[in-house]
C-alpha cells in the first residue's frame, strides 16, 4: 500500500503576460506527464491538476520530472527582454501527505500566492 498523498499544482502567466498563456500550455503539453485541466477565463485562467492518494516520492520518475522542472523553472522562463521582471510564468506546489503535519508548499518567485492551504475537520448535523 504505502505512504499517500494528495498534490496540487497550479500554474498562470506572470501580470502582463497573460497573452503567453498558450505557450505555457504547450510547455506543460509537451514535458510533464500529468493532464492539466484549464480553469479560468479571458486573462485570468490557469493549467490545474490534483491528484489524490498517490505515492509522491523522489526516485519515481514522474515526481522527478516536476523536481526538475521547478528546480530551473525561474531561470527557463525569465523575461529575455525584462529579466528584472522575473519569471513570465508562476507555478504553486502543495503535497498534503497522510500525516496531519506533513505539508509541502513550493512555489516560483514572485508567485501570486493563489494556492491555499487549510486542513480542516468540522461535524456537520
Amino acid at each position: 500500500m504505502g505512504y499517500r498523498s494528495d498534490v496540487t499544482i497550479i500554474m498562470y502567466p506572470s501580470i502582463g503576460n497573460a497573452d503567453k498563456f498558450a505557450l505555457l500550455k504547450l510547455y506543460v503539453d509537451e514535458n510533464l506527464p500529468d493532464k492539466f485541466e484549464v480553469i479560468g477565463e479571458g486573462d485570468k485562467r490557469y493549467l490545474h491538476f490534483f491528484i489524490g492518494g498517490v505515492k509522491w516520492y523522489p526516485g519515481y520518475e514522474e515526481v522527478d520530472v516536476y523536481t526538475r522542472a521547478f528546480s530551473k523553472w525561474d531561470t527557463m522562463f525569465e523575461d529575455e527582454y525584462e529579466p528584472e521582471q522575473g519569471s513570465i510564468f508562476h507555478y504553486e506546489f502543495v503535497r498534503f501527505g497522510e500525516d496531519y503535519e506533513d505539508i509541502v508548499y513550493d512555489r516560483s518567485v514572485d508567485s501570486d500566492m493563489i494556492l491555499n492551504i487549510e486542513r480542516r475537520a468540522y461535524v456537520s448535523i
